[in-house]
Order: structure tokens, then sequence, then C-alpha cells
């Protein structure tokens, strides 16, 4: 989700994860995990939130900085800057220089996805031949990527298609900015059927003004559909058929416009729901912000809703197609959507935010702790509930930050990304006659290419 819900359960884990103890050094086996079937290890202190819209930029701001995290764009140090929180998927983690872990206690052993799932970690280019910046999107095939070009920061000005197998882009179209519109900037991208679909802003203007474009799959010129204002614009996931464009609003309820142009219309019924991938929306129970519970997955095609069955202290429920994730207490839990098949994951695998990836996988927190420098300790892991299995992306660096990405589409990305070549450095000085110690961690190097791993190149349970 990319609700408002989200982005104060993101803010509220970092929050929550600050203030943990680090984990304790030692082992555990190696290899899959099932939910309840692992020892415990500790929970993350790290944790990053994705940027929202000028309006929620401050205080998300001070969330952050409390628990020791800097978000970028594509690993710029540009907190919260730019324009819209879609764009902005890639996120450094700063370990704190105080973690001392305690000695005696196990501590979960993960091996880097690209070992679990090897058909689904590979190498591409940061950059286009012309030398605009590629920020990967969504993966359309299991060898194929979905990115846009930058032609300057956050400035998405071109569609293409990175195939994996060959090693070669294919031009899909321009993203054109409308005339007249000052502080433009595209947002999260839509794969459809037969159209790839987004949405633009002016996040740095007062005003509340948004517009809407499709581009044919097979390539070709981008078509702008329509604008809206006021709160029709605060726009927080879009989807696209083959002659209307949809979108859900923040507030809640979920409209849509004609491809052929027209004035938009909100559907029958949708009050209080939420797009999470066309046709399904979601439905939350009442509660406590950041803590509520997904309660219903509606088709916004058929009018089919389905109940989520939450277990009784249950919160920040959240569900892909089949799976659900949430928390109990300090434990995540995952569940199918009728509430069966429930299981408790081991202590150190934290639900990152609500963050889902394509329709099935989580990102989790791993355990804090342990030495960087000697041992692979992930800086995410990415977790499967079908087959149990866990891998790790990126590795924490040693020296200070580490960076990775998310895809940037409309509907959960299957993308996450980083850059194997950026190297943690930290700086420490003295600040004051009393010896206080500042320190500030930066990333250096890289820049020529991504690892990606696509989790629809992983294969189904069997």
């Amino acid at each position: 989700m990319r609700s408002e819900e989200d982005l104060i359960r993101t803010l509220r884990t970092a929050a929550d994860q600050a203030a943990q103890p680090p984990a304790a050094p030692g082992s555990l086996p190696p290899g899959s995990l099932r939910p309840g079937s692992l020892r415990p290890g500790s929970l993350s202190h790290a944790v990053a939130a994705r940027r929202r819209a000028r309006r929620f930029r401050q205080r998300a701001q001070v969330a952050l900085a409390t628990a020791a995290v800097v978000i970028v764009a594509g690993g710029t140090a540009a907190v919260l800057s730019g324009g819209g929180w879609q764009a902005q998927p890639a996120v450094t983690v700063d370990e704190p220089t105080e973690d001392k872990p305690t000695v005696g206690e196990p501590r979960l052993q993960v091996r880097p996805a690209g070992e679990v799932w090897p058909g689904a970690v590979v190498k591409m280019p940061a950059k286009a031949a012309d030398g605009w910046k590629y920020r990967p999107v969504t993966g359309i095939s299991p060898t194929e990527v979905l990115v846009t070009a930058e032609s300057s920061f956050e400035k998405a000005g071109r569609l293409e298609v990175y195939d994996t197998s060959t090693g070669t882009a294919r031009v899909v179209g321009e993203m054109p900015a409308p005339e007249g519109v000052k502080g433009y900037f595209s947002q999260a991208v839509e794969v459809g059927e037969k159209y790839y679909a987004w949405y633009g802003e002016s996040p740095n203007n007062r005003d509340k003004w948004a517009d809407f474009w499709i581009m044919p799959r097979e390539g070709g010129t981008a078509r702008q559909v329509g604008e809206v204002t006021g709160d029709l614009s605060r726009v927080e996931r879009i989807g696209v058929t083959d002659d209307h464009l949809v979108w859900s609003v923040r507030q809640g309820g979920v409209y849509r416009i004609p491809l052929a142009g027209g004035a938009p219309e909100k559907i029958d019924d949708t009050d209080g729901l939420h797009l999470t991938s066309w046709p399904l929306a979601a439905g939350y129970a009442p509660g406590k912000s950041g803590e509520k519970n997904q309660n219903r997955v509606v088709n916004l095609e058929t009018g089919q809703s389905t109940a989520v069955e939450a277990a009784p202290g249950t919160t920040q429920l959240t569900c892909a197609t089949d799976w659900c994730f949430g928390a109990q207490r300090d434990r995540t839990v995952v569940q199918r959507i009728d509430g069966s098949d429930q299981e408790q994951l081991p202590e150190g695998m934290e639900f990152f935010g609500g963050e889902l990836l394509g329709e099935r996988f989580a990102l989790v927190s791993p355990s804090s702790g342990g030495d960087p420098a000697g041992d692979y300790i992930p800086v995410r892991m990415v977790y499967d509930p079908a087959t149990g299995q866990i891998g790790g992306v990126h590795r924490r660096s040693p020296e200070g930050s580490t960076s990775y990405g998310f895809g940037t589409s409309s509907s959960p990305t299957t993308i996450m990304y980083w850059d194997e070549d950026k190297k943690g450095h930290r700086e420490c000085r003295t600040t004051s006659p009393a010896g206080n110690v500042s320190c500030q961690s930066t990333e250096r190097g890289g820049g020529k290419e991504f690892t990606v791993l696509n989790t629809l190149a992983i294969k189904p349970a069997s």
C-alpha cells in the first residue's frame, strides 16, 4: 500500500526499531525458512520510509531522523527532496556506531538472494547509451525489466525495456511534461494489458493537481488522458484497462476516467477502498492510525468482496493476492487471506512497513548486530511464504551507508536493485571541547551497473 496508513506504519516501524537492542552474534543453520521454524534472533534497528508528497515531508523527516535513516534518490544524499515520493525508491541504511552485540545468543544466517534464486538476480547497466540514468520500475517478464530513463535528477523522460537475457534495451517512448506546468514530475508507472500508464504532479507547488498519461505497450507516442484537481488529485495508486484509467486517492475511494477523454467519475461502492493492483482494492477495519488491519479484498470488476480474517492481537495486516503479513506484539505473522496457515516468523524478521513485492513476496528487516566485515549481513531480506525461502538484499557495509532501491511501479513492484560497487564511507570529527564525536556516512564509487532481483523470475512453488 502507498496510502497515508502505510506511511504511518513505516514511520512507526522506524521509531520502534530504532529503540530495539542490538542482536547477538552466533549462528543458525542457513537455508530455507518456514514460518515459526527457526530460533529467534532480534529486531533490526534500521528502517527507511518512502517519500510522500510535499504535505507529508516535514513529519516524515522528523520520524526518520529518530530512526537514524536517510532516504535518497538514486543514491544521492538528498533527504525527502524533489518530485514526489513514488519517484524515490533508493534507501540508505546507516549502521549506528554504538551497536555492540551481546555474546552468546544465536543470529540467523541468511544467504544472498543470488544464491537462493540464482536465475532471478542479474546485472544491468545503470545508464542508457546516451548517459540518461535508469530507474527500474518493475519486471514485465522473468527476463524483462521496465525502466524509466532520467535526463536529470528525478526527471523521467523516457520508458525503456531492458532484456536481461540479451543485454539489450528497447525504447518504448518518450514521457513528456505538459506545457506550462512548472515543477512537474512523472510518478509511478503501471503496466496494463495494452498500455503503460502513469500520472504526474507538481508536488512543490501549492496547487492540488495531477494528470494521467498512457502509452501503447508495443511503443509509440504518449497521450495525456486527463487532469484532476482538489481531492481527486491526491493520487495513491493507478490502474489501466482497455478503456479506462483508474486510481484511488489517499483518503479512500476509487475513480476512473475514459481513455478517450471525458469527465472523471467515482466507481460505485468504493468509499474507503484503496487500489492495490487492478482490479483488486483493499478495505481496512477501524483502528489506530498505522495499526489498522486490512479486512477485505474487493474485485472492482466483478464486485466480489472477500473478507480477510485477522487473528486476535494482530495489527498492520496487509495482503497480497493470497498471503497476508502483519504484526503480533513484536513478531511478524503470515497467513492466508482466509486466516489459514497462520504462523509467526522468528524474531529479527520484521515486516518492512507494509512493503510487498509482486503477488506474494514480502520485504523484512534482518537482525542487527554481527560483524559486517566478516559475516554476510544483508541490508534487507525478501521472504517467500509459499516456499519458506528467504534471500538477502545487498550487503551491510562495515564502513557506513548501504543503499538499495525499490522499483517505482504503481502496483507492488517485482524489483529490488542495488549498486555493489558503491562503498560505504564514514567520516568522524570532534564537534565540541567536551569531545563529542559526530560521524557522517556516505557512499562512494559505483554508478555503472545495478544488481537486480526480479521476483517474476523465481519459480512458483510446486
